[in-house]
Parts: C-alpha cells; structure tokens; sequence
C-alpha cells in the first residue's frame, strides 16, 4: 500500500466490529457509513446496539432520539444477525422529540427484541411530562433474552403476550408501570423456567394476591403497589426483599438466607414463615410494627432494626415486648429518630438483649435535616 492508502477498510468484518463496538453508541457506528462504500452496511451488523442521548445525539437527517431508534431498528431487521445487547434509553435524551413517547411507539421495539436479542434487552423510557392516559404496552415472548430490564412510565399498562416462552431468561426487572395481579403471576410461575433473579417495582391494577411459584428464582425484590396478600414457594430463593405494605404472607423457602422485610406490620398469624431456615446471614427489618418477625429466627450474621418508639404506654409495652428476645447475632444495626422519646431506656433495653453481638452500630435520624449521623 502506499502512503496515506485507507488501511483500515482492508481488515476483516470482525475486527471492524470490535472497533465499532467500543464506541458504546450505536448513532455514533451509523457515522462511519460515509466513511466509503465499505463502511456502509458494516454497522448495521454489529452485535450491540446502543442508543442512548448520553452516548451520541441522533445524526443529522433524524430529529430525535426515538426517530433514531425506528432507523437503526430498521437497518438492522433486513439482516440476520442475533443482538448480545440492545440498550435503548430515551430517558437520557433532552431533544423535544423524545418526551411524551406513546407505547404504540414503543411496541414495535420490544417485538424487534424478541426476534433479534440473544442476551440482554435493556428499555428505558421518560414518563410524559403531563400524565396522560392509560396506555397499553404488549410484552412478547422473547426466547433467547437471558436478562430484561424494562423502565416504563406509571401510565403505562404491561401485558405479557401469554402463553409465550422467555425460555432463556435469567434475570427480569420491570420498574414502573402498571400490571394485572394475574399476568404477572403466570408470567414468573409458569412462562420463566429458568429465572433466577426477579426485581418488580409496578403497580397493580386492582387490589389483588400475587403468588411466585418457582423452581429457578434465587433473588426477589417485591415493590408492589395494590398487592393483598403474598405466596413465595421458591425451593432455591436466598434472597427476598418485600418492600410495601402486605395484609397477608406465605414464604416458603428452605434456603433463605437473606430477608429484608419493609411489608407493614407482621403480624404471625398472617404473615407465615413456612419451611425456612433460623439461621440468617441478613435480616433487615425496617417497618415499625414488624419487630417481633425476629422470632422467626434463632440466629442471624447481619440483624438491622429500624425503630420507632410509639407514643403512650401500652405502644411502648408492645415494642419492649417485640424485643425482649433478640436472634443471636455477630452484629446489629440499630436506626431511629433522634428526637423519638424513650430513647435511652429503649436502647439500653436492646443492648441488654444482644449478650452475644460482637459489633453495634447506631444511626439517629435527625427529623430536622434528614442526614444519618451515626455513633
């Protein structure tokens, strides 16, 4: 070759694709098309697309991030190439046209997922900036994803396309958004066969039960708005974390090992603890009223309370009552409100109940600036 000849052209389609790939922004790959007539399909090849404000703004002939993502969406249906990754993330992008996306605009792209994605599918889209309407957004079986992240804006109802197989899926995490009780059941339960780790921030349409009937799941974070009562049956699961109130529970899990608990008052003849281990390597309690869950377990690794000390007498005989009988446990995290009366006979009450704790850390909450300061 001589000097100042295009070298880069002459190497292998792979070797291109690495070097695209390392950009992390699929508008900016779309660039190097003007590059030569060599370069001008080689992007729509990649096995990453990644279309986000913060990466790259949209090229120049495209108006907004969402027209971006229907033209390389586009580009990339008329070849047969399978995606590791595909990252759309419109929340990242302040150009006008990417406010107020609808979910019709956005179902085209998950039905391309479905198709096209063999690893990861990662959505993110900004709620409007005037609440709207109830929107419908279909979920499609996607057969070869192994991890779904779905971020969608509270107006927007999530419906799974049931029956249909997420065969390969490991990991699935919808935060927002709005789902029916029984969809979202059968969805874990029956369509996600080898799911291990599952993290759910929707609400419910109606007040409804959830039940999580699975052979796979390892790690479960509940943050269900609308949810009545709770049935965990997870003969793998070692981590759960239910966050909001829960009028009823049955937790069966024999390999539990990590519980954070913020589901309202415990209450044992509601809240039942079936078929799990006393021995906890986590126990995070941090709703008032649910101090005597502790009772469940004889001994803990990590116990962290977060108390509040009720006003009058028969509150405060109730949470000495709640406490009088601490799991053994290495160490113990204690969080309260700095101006909560009854501090310190409260505190020397549960320090006189962890005869075994080997560490105690204390955070007093000031009510007046919201900093943890801890002693």
């Amino acid at each position: 070759m001589g000097v100042g000849e295009d070298r880069i052209s002459f190497l292998p389609d792979e070797l291109l694709h690495d070097i695209l790939v390392r950009l992390r922004s699929t508008c900016a790959a779309a660039r190097t098309s003007v590059l030569s007539r060599r370069w001008r399909h080689v992007w729509a090849h990649l096995p990453e697309v990644i279309l986000s404000g913060r990466a790259a703004p949209p090229p120049p002939r495209v108006s907004s991030l969402p027209d971006s993502v229907d033209a390389a969406l586009a580009a990339f249906s008329a070849t047969a190439v399978l995606l590791e990754r595909l990252h759309i993330n419109i929340m990242s992008c302040d150009d006008g046209g990417s406010r107020g996306v609808q979910a019709s605009r956005a179902a085209p792209w998950l039905r391309f997922a479905s198709k096209h994605v063999v690893g990861e599918l990662h959505l993110s889209v900004p709620a409007p900036e005037i609440d709207g309407d109830e929107e419908e957004l279909e979920l499609p079986a996607c057969p070869r994803a192994k991890t779904i992240v779905l971020s969608i804006p509270d107006s927007w109802r999530l419906r799974p396309q049931l029956p249909g197989l997420f065969s390969a899926l490991t990991s699935l995490q919808i935060h927002d958004g709005r789902m029916e009780a029984s969809e979202l059941t059968d969805l874990v339960s029956k369509h996600c066969r080898v799911l291990r780790d599952l993290s759910i921030f929707v609400e419910l349409v109606a007040v409804s039960d959830v039940s999580l009937l699975s052979d796979s799941l390892q790690s479960v974070r509940l943050f269900i708005l609308n949810m009545q009562q709770l049935e965990v049956v997870a003969p793998r699961l070692e981590k759960l974390l239910v966050w909001r109130h829960v009028m009823g529970a049955r937790i069966s899990c024999p390999k539990l090992a990590e519980l954070v608990w913020n589901g309202g008052h415990y209450d044992p003849s509601h809240h039942k603890f079936e078929d799990v281990r006393r021995h906890l390597r986590l126990l995070e309690i941090e709703s008032y009223g649910a101090a005597s869950l502790m009772r469940q377990f004889v001994e803990v690794d990590n116990l962290k309370l977060q108390i509040s000390i009720p006003w009058g007498t028969p509150g405060y005989e109730r949470l000495l009552n709640e406490t009088n009988q601490l799991p053994k446990c290495r160490t113990l995290h204690i969080s309260l409100l700095w101006d909560d009366h009854g501090i310190s006979p409260a505190m020397l009450h549960l320090l006189r109940s962890c005869n075994s704790t080997r560490k105690v850390s204390i955070n007093l909450i000031d009510c007046r600036d919201p900093l943890w300061v801890t002693s």
